[in-house]
């Protein structure tokens, strides 16, 4: 590394010189970097706009499933007795539901246990479940020592921590007494408890079983509750499940079942959800018009301009939105004027400067409509005219299907309008690069060029310095001296 005291001999400051005739060939360069740092910002517009696009087209596709315009709700008129909860598609009417029974788990009791005793010690306790390996718990390895009150809980350890089907826990019944508590994780029948012999549920076996006091599961002896399906009548169709969860008997639906009693369900169509569908196209349009129309529109400041303020791509954008929003559908249920179905561009504004190409959405008019003859709202969204369709049947195509269409050619990540522009900036940037490179390669060099020619002028000058004292020095000797 180089070390340098520029201006030693000459006593100027060089190093500020060749900076100030930098200068003024770095203005090219610097007018390039300028422009791609706009070309970069016009770059992000687009790059936004295609986003907001895409989340429009996003809901223009929920738009173009009839299954959006049929979303249903279930309500139950005693939900203390059963909830439900429908999901789309769901068969809609008046259900008279009675639940006689829950489904339960079956619950069963040990005997007392004295806890300090070891007569659990060596003892084997199995689980055996059909479609399940057989658990056996060998009391043996427990440890030297060991109580009774230690094996209860090694047992309650093993059934927690295998794939038993059961769950265990243990309470206190005096200071040397204990009650392991053994339930079904699941509810129904099916999943009962049998000593071995039995068949079918979860069986239990093992040489400690009597230890432990379980001698009769069906009875109070253990049994502290009986396992049992869940028994309900729909407009008087019997029922049996193995659990008070139930989504196969009314399509789309769920029932919660809660306690015994009964109550009426009815599914209908959900209008607000619908609605709610809409809302969210308005919003995702909406923003996307103001993304576009934003950079359109002439700045406030008369000194300033929006760089795409003239954009031939952003005002095809706008057009075509417009006028695909506001065109005249002549659906075969009659629909008009987006406006009768509770939608306004611009509603109320007269001046043109302050319009905005925003949809107002009146929600309750939309409902109206909708309940009125859903099929007429449906198809002016999205009706899809034959294969082979005259220009009059063409011309009834949903509003939905008609911007999908557009926004696909604006959209498509491969030869979509969007993506060419945005893929054009590139291409631009990369040639600015490249120019850049070079440039800053040929300033550098001029730099080290001026360097150079300023020091060996500095060396020149340190020698006619030198030069210059020497003769000085000479000509001092040559004088005589003067004496007194």
């Amino acid at each position: 590394m180089s070390v340098s005291f520029p201006g030693l001999a000459s006593n100027l400051d060089t190093a500020a010189i060749i900076n100030k005739l930098m200068e003024f060939d770095r203005i090219p360069y610097d007018r390039l970097d300028k422009k791609k740092g706009d070309l970069g910002a016009e770059q992000t517009i687009f790059q936004t706009v295609n986003t907001k696009l895409g989340v429009l087209q996003s809901a223009v596709s929920d738009l173009m499933l009839n299954s959006n315009f049929n979303l249903v709700s279930g309500a139950s008129s005693n939900e203390k007795v059963l909830k439900a909860t429908a999901s789309e598609g769901a068969s809609t009417g008046d259900f008279n539901i009675t639940v006689n029974t829950l489904a339960q788990s079956h619950a069963i009791k040990s005997g007392a246990v004295t806890i300090g005793d070891s007569t659990l010690k060596n003892k084997t306790f199995t689980i055996d479940r059909v479609g399940h390996t057989q658990i056996t718990i060998d009391t043996s390895v427990a440890a030297a020592g060991a109580t009774n009150g230690d094996i209860l809980e090694y047992i309650k350890g093993q059934i927690n921590s295998q794939d038993s089907g059961l769950a265990a826990s243990i309470v206190s019944i005096s200071a040397t007494e204990k009650v392991l508590l053994i339930s079904s994780k699941e509810t129904g029948t099916a999943n009962k408890m049998k000593l071995s012999g039995g068949t079918g549920g979860i069986e239990l076996g093992g040489t400690s079983l009597a230890d432990l006091g379980i001698t009769n599961v069906d009875t109070a002896v253990n049994q502290t509750q009986a396992a049992d399906n869940a028994t309900i009548t729909v407009n008087g169709v019997s029922i049996t499940r193995s659990n008070n969860k139930i989504s196969d008997v009314i399509n789309g639906v769920t029932l919660d079942l809660l306690e015994a009693g009964s109550s009426k369900v009815t599914v209908s169509r959900d209008t607000d959800k619908v609605a709610g569908k809409i809302e969210k196209f308005i919003n995702a349009y909406n923003d996307a018009v103001s993304l576009v129309r934003g950079n359109l529109t002439k700045p406030t400041d008369k000194t300033k301009m929006n760089p795409l303020q003239g954009d031939s791509v952003l005002k095809e954008i706008s057009s075509k939105m417009y006028d695909i929003f506001t065109k005249v559908t002549g659906s075969p249920h009659g629909a008009n004027m987006m406006s009768a179905y509770g939608f306004d561009i611009d509603k109320g504004i007269k001046v043109g400067s302050q319009m905005t190409g925003k949809i107002t959405f009146d929600k309750e008019v939309f409902k109206e409509k909708f309940n009125a003859d859903p099929n007429a709202v449906i198809n002016m969204f999205n009706f899809k005219p034959s294969d082979g369709a005259d220009a009059v049947e063409k011309s009834k195509e949903g509003i939905m299907r008609v911007l999908d269409g557009q926004l696909k050619e604006w959209t498509n990540s491969v030869n979509g309008l969007m993506t060419s522009k945005i893929k054009g900036y590139s291409s631009e940037i990369t040639v600015i690069d490249e120019r850049m490179e070079a440039m800053d390669l040929r300033l550098q060099m001029k730099q080290d060029q001026l360097k150079k020619q300023f020091a060996s002028m500095e060396v020149a000058l340190s020698k006619l310095k030198s030069q210059q004292s020497w003769l000085t020095s000479q000509l001092a000797a040559l004088t005589p001296t003067k004496t007194s």
